[in-house]
This record gives structure tokens, sequence and C-alpha cells, in this order.
């Protein structure tokens, strides 16, 4: 055991001199963790978009005798909605005296959208002729798509929900001519009270839900920089192993790793030293991002267990992993590209760039054959609240592949330098 520890302090002590290593090992996936953090809504549990600037023009006339707002001018009502507190994230709404002053905003560039309600608005609602028909007027700048779109659902919805209120007053018209007075102003008077309050029911409730955790009853929002830099803590942890690694092709081409060979030191004691110095290197990395992810960008990573079980079982991947790519190449240069190969692709199909997200099922399938996917869907549900129960899969499947790896380069280091 203390021929494995000498072996490791060595190669470590050497790897720390080694300032171009540490970069790629540290500063790299901090980096690209908050670029990519910060462009996709920084610390906070989803995404942020800008506020969309929307520009109201209410020339409806009103209707003698209506329930509405202001005498029967439902159209303070639509624009009640859209100016509403429950929008003001996203919509910044503002108020214009003509429809050509709306639309000059859109030209300017000033707001995104225009919503004109036309002079005829409530009159048609309130109209007992049930072919009278009215256009409400979106003016967009086509380049605004998102909140173009937030603009449509949210007069869509309205003007859908007024539908249901001149439903129910043609209703109540047409029992009234059959001779039914009392269910006529029964269905007049829910009519009524249905365009009043811009077509909700005050008996209906929302009811927002996220996905939980099985055996958690809350799940925690989860920060966008935070899955990222999961993944690419376990991307550069490739990276870093094979850096860490490669002191067996340096001493290979020096001559000293074979006299080592035929030193009374076996095999087993000189490999388990180079992968423990590899696991260390790994797992110090691992916690380094780990500390700084938490003082940067403020990420929760969840249950100290689960935390340190991935790390440890992320950094065997990785050390296993590294030991079998040098056990397949002959000399730095071939270890570097066709480790960066391997690393990337495995990347690519784990979904390290993606943040753990689920892009389908074809793609949560294939994530299933690597390693790094299980290891991210880990730190997901990790930082949801998860503990070691919940991700007892996420740990075992990685190791399972840690191992694999470990044994094919034993084999396949002790054929060489048999």
């Amino acid at each position: 055991m203390m021929k494995i520890f000498a072996i490791a302090g060595k190669d470590l002590r050497s790897i720390a001199r080694n300032r171009s290593a540490l970069v790629m090992m540290l500063v790299a996936p901090l980096g690209l963790a908050a670029l990519l953090g910060f462009a996709f809504g920084g610390g906070s549990g989803g995404f942020d978009i800008a506020a969309t600037k929307v520009v109201v023009a209410n020339l409806d006339e009103g209707a003698a005798g209506g329930g509405g707002s202001a005498s029967g001018n439902e159209g303070a009502v639509i624009a009640g909605v859209l100016g509403s507190p429950e929008l003001a994230d996203v919509l910044e709404v503002s108020k214009k005296q003509g429809a050509e002053a709306a639309r000059s905003a859109v030209d300017d560039g000033k707001v995104a959208v225009a919503v004109i309600i036309p002079k005829d608005f409530s009159a048609t609602i309130y109209s007992s002729d049930p072919a009278a028909a009215t256009q409400v007027e979106l003016y967009e700048n086509p380049t605004y798509e998102i909140g173009g779109a937030i603009v449509e659902g949210v007069v869509g919805q309205a003007l859908l929900e007024f539908n249901g209120a001149r439903a129910a007053a043609a209703a109540a018209v047409a029992l009234r001519s059959q001779g039914d007075p009392p269910s006529a102003q029964l269905a007049a008077t829910a009519a009524q009270g249905y365009a009043r309050s811009g077509g909700v029911p005050a008996a209906l409730e929302v009811a927002q839900r996220s996905p939980q955790v099985p055996g958690q009853q809350d799940t925690a929002g989860v920060a966008v920089t935070g899955l990222i830099l999961a993944g690419m803590m376990v991307f550069f942890m490739f990276f870093g192993a094979a850096n860490a690694a490669r002191t067996i092709l340096d001493e290979d081409q020096a001559g000293t790793l074979p006299r080592l060979f035929t030193t009374p030191t076996s095999h087993a004691i000189v490999l388990g030293g180079k992968f423990a110095s590899v696991f260390a290197t790994v797992a110090l990395q691992a916690v380094v991002l780990l500390v700084a992810g938490r003082l940067f960008f403020s990420i929760d990573w969840g249950r100290l267990d689960a935390v340190v079980l991935l790390t440890l079982v992320g950094a065997g991947v990785a050390s296993g992993l590294a030991l079998l790519v040098i056990a397949l190449v002959r000399t730095p240069a071939q270890a570097g590209a066709i480790g960066a190969g391997v690393f990337l692709i495995l990347a690519l199909a784990g979904g390290n760039f993606t943040g753990t997200a689920q892009s389908g099922t074809t793609y949560a399938f294939i994530q299933k054959f690597t390693p790094n996917g299980w290891l991210l869907n880990g730190w997901d549900t990790t930082m949801r609240g998860g503990g070691v129960g919940d991700v007892r899969w996420q740990l075992l499947v990685p190791l399972a592949f840690a191992l694999a790896f470990f044994v094919v380069a034993v084999l396949r280091i002790r054929r060489r330098f048999a």
C-alpha cells in the first residue's frame, strides 16, 4: 500500500507543476459555465425573458346598458388584463389615444406590439344580432416572436371568453323567445357576469405544479448555471483525468516505466498507484468546481451524502476511461487526439452541453448508454432535493462503467509490458 501512495504522490507532484493542465481542469469549466449560465438566465431557476413593450389603443365606445367596466366598455377589460400585475414581468404596457399613434410606436421600434381595440367592440359583444362581428388588431414587429406570441395568447384567450359570454347571451334570447323568462333571465345574468369579469369564472382557480422527485414532497428549483456547470464539470473531469494519466506514456517513452515493471513491484501495484493519482487529481478538480459554483454562483448542489458519492463515482469513471484511452494508444499525441474525440462524443450523447435537458425519448434513450448521461441525471436529481436513494441507479450504473474501463485498461497494459 505504501508503494501505491509513493507512486501516486510522485505523479501528483508532476501534475501540480503542469500549469496548462491546471487551467484546463479548473479555469475552463468555470468560465464556460459562467458564460452559458448568464446567457440562459444567470442564477435564476429558469430562463429570464425581457418584458415585451406593448401599447394599447382602446377605441371602444362602450355599449349602452352594458355590464362591463367603464359603463359597458369591455375594451377596458382587455387593456386591464394586459396591464395586470400577474403579467408585469413579461409585458410592459402603455396606452395611446389613436390607432395610428399605436402603429407608429411599433414602426419606430419603441414597442413590440400594438393592440388596437375597435370602437364597436362592446357593441358587438352586447349585440342581439348573432351575425355581428368585429376584430381586435395586433400590429406586431415580426422580430419579437416570443413577446408577440405572449400578447396573441392573452388577447386570444380573452376573446375566447367573450365569445363564451355571447353564446350564453344568445341562449338567453332563444329561451325568452320560447316563453321561458326565468331561465332566460338566469342565462342573461350569467352572460353579463361572465363578460364583466373578463371571461374568468370566479369559481375556478389555476393550480401550478412542478415535477417531483420520487420520495420528496417538494421539489426545489434548479439554477440554469448549476445544470450547466454540472455538465461542464463532468466533461472536464475526462480531460483532467487524461492529462494525469498521460504520465504513463511519458514514462514509457522515457524508459522508466518498463524498468519499473522489471522490479519486484507488481503490475497491479504500479497501475494502482497510477489510478490513485488520477483519481485524486480528478476528485480534487471536482471539489474545487463545486466550491466555486457555490461561492460564485450560489448553486445549491443538494444533500451532502449524494453530492459526495456522485463526485467520487464521477472521478472513478473519468479515471477508468482515461486509463483505457492510454492503454489503447502509443504516444501522447495519439492520446490527445483520440481522447478528445472520445470525450466529445460522450459529451454530445450524454447531454453535457445541454444541462441535462431532455430533447425527446430517443435522446433520453441514447443517454442511458453513456456513464456521463447517468451522472448528469443524478446531479439534476440531487439539485432538485433528491437523496442517495433517489440516485442509486445513477451511482451504480456509472460505477459499473468505471470498473469495466479499469479492468480492460489493466489487461491491455499488462499485455503490452508482459
